[in-house]
């Protein structure tokens, strides 16, 4: 082959590769300016017939790569049996809150015209990425892992309770205009993990 096509066959993926790069930092570089924010009732249905279902609100806030989220349901907090020194020790009235983090994310158009948008649901299902978050509510923390492959989002979690420990994995699935978060887990008595229970169960956002 004539050395000078390959001379121009190589120039030319090179400006490619770089074209490519330099979109990717552009986009990088736009999406960590961004501030997204999503507010929504949520609720949690009853566990038995007969019993109330609890609801209440969620918001997500964040800037690029980095976000804080609360959930807060108005009234839980007089469910909660638990209590040391006349404190709610599982549920109070400040409710759950985190902080989570975009370890990797693979940035599109659609991602950034969504969240300039506004419209930070399309943009959280569309967009592939991966990260964790942590959280606590009264007395106990958590945390876990999250990860979007473009068509699935999934995740795991645990709860560190005072008396309880809470552990496993969920899906996040858009349905009609809501979110359902599915979650498949088990709970035990702290330190009788023999006593663990599984529990599938769908909240919905």
């Amino acid at each position: 082959m004539d050395r000078r096509i390959l001379i121009v066959a190589g120039v030319i993926a090179g400006l490619i590769i770089v074209t490519v790069l330099a979109v990717e930092v552009f986009d990088e570089a736009i999406f960590a300016q961004i501030p997204y924010s999503y507010t929504s009732y949520t609720s949690i249905p009853a566990n038995k017939p007969g019993e109330g279902s609890l609801g209440g609100y969620y918001s997500i806030n964040g800037r690029g790569r980095d976000f804080r989220f609360q959930i807060v349901l108005p009234g839980a907090e007089n469910l909660d049996t638990h209590e040391v020194n006349g404190t709610r020790i599982c549920y109070n009235e400040s409710g759950l809150s985190g902080v989570g983090h975009i370890d990797h994310v693979d940035v599109t158009w659609d991602t950034l015209l969504s969240l300039l948008r506004g419209d930070l649901k399309s943009a959280m299902f569309r967009t592939p990425l991966s990260g964790h978050y942590n959280m606590t509510c009264a007395a106990w923390n958590g945390g876990g892992n999250f990860t979007n492959d473009g068509t699935n989002f999934r995740g795991d979690f645990r709860i560190n309770g005072v008396e309880t420990f809470f552990g496993g994995n969920f899906t996040l699935k858009p349905e009609g205009g809501r979110i359902v978060l599915r979650a498949d887990y088990i709970y035990y008595p702290q330190g009788k993990p023999q006593e663990a229970r599984r529990v599938k169960k769908d909240f919905y956002m």
